[in-house]
């Protein structure tokens, strides 16, 4: 019998809430081969009795305990570290996968055997606390994209940058991720940063089929990311060192390493618009103060151009859902 190609990660603290609901979603997959390895972050809610209740019905799921908690990212990387396949499939505790999820992966990862992709992300749909699911839409071919340009197209602002994936639509090879050293501590976006990274070496695969659902409530780290500014704080420093370091391995421009470098103000306006959005003024005034003085007069259009897109965007979803569930 051989081994399976692909496993799920699932890092869990404290996630007796929606648990159950992500498990479900795992079981219901209509591929089967396949392991669940999951890490309990020292958990002191209902959390281990509903993994012991699962395991036990699944021989698929693995559940390994830490005696005493870790930080988030760190569980993250515990996580990945208990999956023994050569592709691992993330999942956070609080979303849902489609059940032909696991099998439209498994495909795009064969469709990619023998090239230089590592990393494999997917399009998702949004539920929010009053039920409200986004529709679907419709899938297009599977692309393959090079991970040089996936990060000159980012840099330099010509053309809409290709989505990279959150840790629920990842999708990448184990060996990589070790590699890189797996995400790192001291970034919110640890996510997005570790892609960054990724995509020096190697190249990117997206599936446009919506085959996750990512659970939108006030608990999700988004929110205090948000709320705290750290991704633009992230962004800042981040940012002008990655660029430093493997512009020259990008082959990037003057104009696209400065554009570049103003990543992080395309960040605060789009930060700023969500608040504005959701009527926050004090959190808009605390993410002016936090910003170079000499960025504030680039930021005014750039705000309202993101206010602009966000209205679009918003414009169906808000006969469904209110403001404050849109913006936890």
């Amino acid at each position: 019998m051989t081994a399976p190609l692909i496993s799920i990660a699932l890092p869990v603290r404290n996630g007796a809430d929606y648990l159950a609901a992500a498990l479900d979603s795992v079981l219901a997959q209509t591929f089967s081969d396949f392991n669940l390895h999951v890490s309990d972050n020292a958990s002191d809610d209902g959390t281990a009795d509903i993994l012991a209740d699962y395991a036990a019905r699944d021989p698929r799921i693995k559940v390994s305990r830490s005696v005493e908690p870790l930080s988030q990212v760190a569980n993250m990387n515990r996580a990945v570290a208990l999956a023994g396949t050569q592709w691992v499939r993330m999942l956070c505790h609080d979303d849902l996968l489609r059940p032909d999820c696991m099998a439209q992966t498994l495909a795009a990862v064969k469709s990619f055997d023998g090239t230089r992709v590592a990393l494999i992300g997917n399009d998702e749909r949004h539920l929010f606390a009053n039920g409200y699911c986004t529709p679907t839409a419709d899938a297009k071919p599977l692309q393959w994209f090079s991970g040089g340009e996936v990060l000159k197209r980012r840099f330099s602002g010509a053309g809409e940058a290709v989505v990279l994936p959150s840790i629920t639509t990842a999708t990448f090879r184990k060996s990589v991720f070790e590699e890189m050293d797996g995400f790192d501590d001291r970034w919110v976006h640890f996510d997005i940063f570790l892609w960054f990274r990724f995509l020096t070496e190697w190249d990117y695969g997206w599936v446009s089929s919506q085959l996750s659902i990512n659970r939108i409530h006030s608990r999700q780290v988004a929110v205090d990311a948000r709320s705290e500014l750290r991704s633009v704080l992230d962004y800042q420093a981040f940012i002008p060192h990655f660029i430093d370091k493997f512009g020259d391995k990008l082959d990037l421009t003057k104009a696209e390493r400065a554009r570049g470098k103003l990543l992080p103000l395309g960040v605060a306006a789009t930060t700023i618009a969500v608040e504005l959005q959701a009527s926050r003024l004090k959190r808009v005034m605390r993410g002016l103060r936090v910003l170079p003085v000499q960025w504030l007069p680039l930021l005014v259009p750039l705000v309202a151009r993101a206010v602009l897109k966000e209205r679009r965007r918003l414009k169906t979803l808000r006969a469904h859902v209110p403001a404050k569930l849109i913006y936890p």
